[in-house]
């Protein structure tokens, strides 16, 4: 099992049919140890979704708008885990102004809700989790699809942030690579 002995730490995990659940059972049956993470309305969803999963991981709260409970997170798994090997960004929103066919008409708030949930917070679980990676190598995934070629019908401030959590990426890999 490629995964026997390695944590790895899921964010956004939310229903059966969510990416992040797939990665969840796929990351199980190589024999990794998970944590998961999830926050208010949803949380209820993910535990739900979590005891599908042998053995049901535990989930930690984390909304990754807030940094402080990032760095709760953070400390929570320090105190579990010796080192993370492997950190699933699994999380994406916009309001529903922003969606829709709404491109022209959507207001920077919504855009920034976006932007800041859908792309901005890889770094910021990339920055918060590195102590925590560091010094044993440790892989950090997203999810994204071929957005960025052509605009998808309705899918309008998703795709943008999309397309910038691809640069993120990049960023990140520039920046962080050499751990």
């Amino acid at each position: 099992m490629i995964l026997e002995g390695k944590h790895v730490l899921i964010a956004g995990m939310s229903d059966r049919r969510s990416i992040g659940y797939a990665i969840a059972v796929e990351a199980q049956k190589e024999g990794a140890e998970l944590l998961l993470t999830s926050f208010g309305r949803m949380m209820s969803i993910t535990q739900m979704t979590a005891k599908r999963l042998k053995p049901v991981p535990d989930i930690l709260e984390m909304d990754v708008t807030k940094p402080d409970d990032i760095k709760a997170a953070v400390e929570e798994v320090g105190k579990r885990w010796d080192r993370v090997d492997g950190l699933v960004h699994s999380v994406a929103y916009a309001p529903p102004d922003a969606l829709g066919g709404q491109f022209l008409n959507t207001p920077w708030e919504s855009v920034a809700t976006a932007l800041q949930v859908s792309a901005f917070s890889f770094k910021e679980l990339a920055v918060g989790f590195l102590p925590l990676m560091r010094e044993h190598g440790g892989s950090l995934v997203t999810l994204d699809f071929d957005n960025s070629t052509q605009a998808w019908p309705k899918y309008d401030w998703m795709g943008v942030s999309k397309s910038a959590l691809e640069s993120v990426t990049r960023y990140l890999a520039r920046d962080l690579g050499r751990y």
